[in-house]
Parts: C-alpha cells; structure tokens; sequence
C-alpha cells in the first residue's frame, strides 16, 4: 500500500481541541490549483444529495410544533415508528442515522424551553431558504456530521461493552475526516477502495499486535457492521464521493467543501477559471498535479486550440526553460505533440541550454548528434521525479534510471552532471548514490556528488 500520511494525526486526540488540520498533514503553504462549480452549480448539485432531502423531509416531519423525545434525546417508541411511516424509509436504521446526524449539526435543535422537544434548527433554515450559498453551507455541515458520527451510531451504545469484548483499544474517533482530507489530497489518481480500507482500520488499530488487530477488526464487523461498507454507504446518498473500478473520488461538492476548510486554515489553494481558454500557461501546467493524465491533455488540447499552435508552442517553452523538472517535462511533452507547427518554437530554443536536447529530438535532429552535457541535463531532469527522500523506492529509481541514463554511459554521464550547471543535479547524484539497488553505479553516483557538493554549495 502507498505511504499515506497518517490520518491518526489528523484527527487529533479526545480532548475537543481544535486540530490545525495544515500541521497536522504537514501540508505545504499552496497545493495544486483546483477548478470547481460555481456556486450556483453547487447548490444545484447539493440539492440532488438524497440524504440532506431526508434530513429536511425528517425537519418537516417534526415541524415548528416540535415532538418530544425522551430523556436521552431520542425520539420516543411511538415518535419512532411514526416518522419512520411519514419518511418511508427503507429501515429503521437509517432514521437512526438520519436522527443522529440531524442533531449533530443543527437540523434539528432542543427547545430552549422545554428539554424534552426537538424543533427545527438553522441549519433546516438555512436549506430551506432556498439561498444558493445557505444549501451549500448546509450541505457543508452535513457532510461533517456523516463523517464525525456514522461509525459511532453504528457502534455500541455503550462505550463499556467494547471493553468486555476486548475492543476498547479501537479507535475511529477523528479517522473518517481524516480520510477525507486524503482523498482531496489524492484526488487526481483517487484511492483504491483497499488503501481505504486498510488506512481506516491500521489507524484505528494504533499499536496492536497484527493478530490482535485482526482479531478485533473481524469482531467488530460481526457485531456492529463494516464501518468502510457504512460510511462510503452515507457518504454516497450525501453525493460526497463515487466509487468505479473500486477507486474512491471526491465528487465536486466534497471537493469544494474541504478546500473551503484547507483555505480557512492557511493552505493557499488556487481557483482555476471556467474554462481551459482562460488559463494562463503557468496556470495549465500547475494543475496537472490535481487532475488525471487524461484530463490533463484534453485541458491542455482545449488550451492550445483557443491559443493557436504556434503560440501556444512558444508560451510552453519559455515556461518549461524556467521551470522545475517535473513542469519542464509537462511542457516539453505538451508541445511535442504539437508536431510540426511547434518546430519554429523548437528552433529558437536551440541555444537555451534548458531545452537544447529536447529541442533537438524534437526537431529530429539524429540523436547521436546531442552532446554528453545535453544528455547530462535530461537524464537530471528525469531522475529529479523519482527523488523520494521521505519513502525511498529503489526499484521506482532503477527503473527511471534505466530511461534515463543509455547502458555503459553512466561514468560519463555521472561527470557532466557534477560539472554542468544543473541546480538539481547534487541531489540527484546523492540519491541514486544512496538508493540505486546496483553498487557499481551507487558508488560511481557517490563519487560524483562529492566532486559536485565541493564545486559549489548544495541547492537550498
């Protein structure tokens, strides 16, 4: 499974504190830019949701009259069965749920005066009002409140019988939030439905044993139900996600909800225009980080046809030479399929020591013909992609380097990167001096990165 952050630090502890969710992710200030509905298309969207409909038909249901409930604030036997007629549901499970989540976040409220009624809150109000950005926020407050409580209502009623079934060492508190800040983060490839599973219930598991943990997940699922199953169930009537081919997304509304939340907290998230005509250059080849292989090239199809080829061509190139590795090779793949209306762009870019051997594949110029130095570069800029510090992969690296760098050219190669003017090029050889699986070429990466951190100080 791929290292995800840890939702556990997400969620932060028991104690009610604010949990600032940027440190907790040890987010960034800025994540890729994103392109959202406008609010009205939102609202719209919201609207559709099934469950915040049965969250209102619930509210009418109880009416400005209120209903009485019992002294722990559920509805009594004979409420009960009355609003499960009125609703039509299709258990009473889900006016289990429906009744949990509506006081959770003020769909309905207690009477000021009267302990033992429930009336419509102003979160009700609020959907009621028909206001496009009021539905939304109410939509908002409903997706935090399927996330905060589902597997709770799903579990005991009573915290003590965890422990006498040797439970008590389960702890879900915080984790369906904290996944859903993963699926934003991980929205452009979205995350498989095992990784889900898997990430909820090692959280929830902290420090058990493998056995005990699988123990206790079998024991839970025969007695309270799938907790996975329960919540992507609530999260789908919300319209909060999809799921195809067993891959879990962030529908759009989910999506503008928590990057609502992330902004709130610091993290600079950009909005995109409508429209791929209206993007900068700059702007397409930062969303690429968000959004699919697929989505990026038709996004970048539309852009170059509103911009004319040749223009198009130009503005990518003059990005791409200033531009890190991983957006220089987004550009450079771009305009290469432009074909022959980008060969006059090429052609100008022939001395831009950036671009020079890029430029000369391109213009199908015979390879032999790109000196070590070119070579040097390109192989610098694809091995920078497969630099993990934090989860180091050797095989990932083997293989990138296999593309990256012809047979029996490595030693060559090694010493123009230290002696070019490649600013990622000391990381690059440090890396593959630590992680390359093969020791010849480690140790001749080593050598290299020594020559290149005592030429010059290493990049910041």
């Amino acid at each position: 499974m791929p290292p995800y952050p840890d939702p556990d630090e997400l969620a932060g502890g028991h104690d009610g504190a604010d949990v600032n969710v940027k440190e907790a992710f040890g987010l960034p200030d800025s994540l890729p830019p994103i392109r959202l509905p406008a609010l009205p298309e939102l609202a719209a969207l919201a609207r559709q949701a099934p469950l915040p409909r049965q969250l209102s038909a619930l509210v009418g249901w109880v009416g400005d009259g209120g209903r009485q409930v019992d002294e722990a604030g559920d509805l009594t036997s004979e409420n009960f069965r009355a609003a499960n007629t009125a609703l039509a549901l299709d258990s009473d499970e889900d006016l289990v749920f429906l009744w949990d989540y509506a006081l959770a976040v003020d769909w309905l409220a207690f009477d000021e005066d009267s302990g033992d009624r429930v009336v419509p809150g102003e979160t009700a109000a609020d959907w009621a009002s028909g206001q496009d950005h009021q539905v939304f926020d109410s939509w908002s407050s409903t997706l935090a409140a399927v996330l905060s409580e589902t597997i709770d209502v799903s579990g005991p009623g009573n915290p003590g019988d965890l422990a006498e079934m040797g439970l008590a060492e389960l702890d879900f508190y915080g984790q369906p939030m904290a996944l859903a800040m993963l699926l934003f983060m991980t929205r452009r490839d979205g995350l498989p439905l095992t990784d889900f599973t898997e990430v909820l219930w090692e959280n929830a598991s902290g420090d058990m044993p493998a056995e005990q943990a699988a123990e206790a997940r079998e024991k839970w699922i025969v007695n309270y139900d799938d907790p996975v199953r329960l919540l992507l169930d609530r999260l789908t009537e919300l319209h909060a996600v999809t799921k195809a081919d067993d891959v879990i997304r962030l529908t759009p509304l989910a999506l503008a909800a928590l990057h609502e939340q992330l902004v709130d907290v610091g993290v600079d998230i950009p909005l995109l225009p409508a429209t791929a005509a209206e993007l900068t250059g700059a702007e397409l080849l930062a969303m690429a980080a968000g959004v699919s292989e697929e989505e990026f090239e038709a996004e970048t199809d539309a852009w170059v046809a509103a911009r004319g080829a040749a223009a198009a061509a130009s503005e990518l190139l003059t990005l791409a030479a200033a531009a890190d590795p991983g957006e220089r090779l987004l550009a450079v793949a771009a305009v290469q399929r432009l074909g022959a209306a980008a060969e006059p762009a090429w052609r100008r870019r022939l001395d831009v020591p950036e671009l020079r051997g890029y430029a000369k594949i391109a213009l199908l110029t015979d390879s032999l013909d790109l000196g070590t130095d070119e070579l040097a570069w390109m192989a610098t800029d694809l091995l920078t992609l497969a630099c993990d510090d934090e989860f180091p992969d050797p095989a990932e690296l083997a293989e990138s380097f296999r593309e990256a760098v012809p047979p029996g050219r490595e030693t060559v190669l090694f010493e123009a990167m230290w002696r070019g003017s490649h600013p990622h090029a000391p990381d690059v050889l440090t890396y593959v001096g630590r992680h390359h699986p093969d020791k010849q070429i480690a140790k001749a990466a080593r050598t290299a990165a020594y020559k290149a951190t005592s030429r010059r100080p290493p990049r910041r």
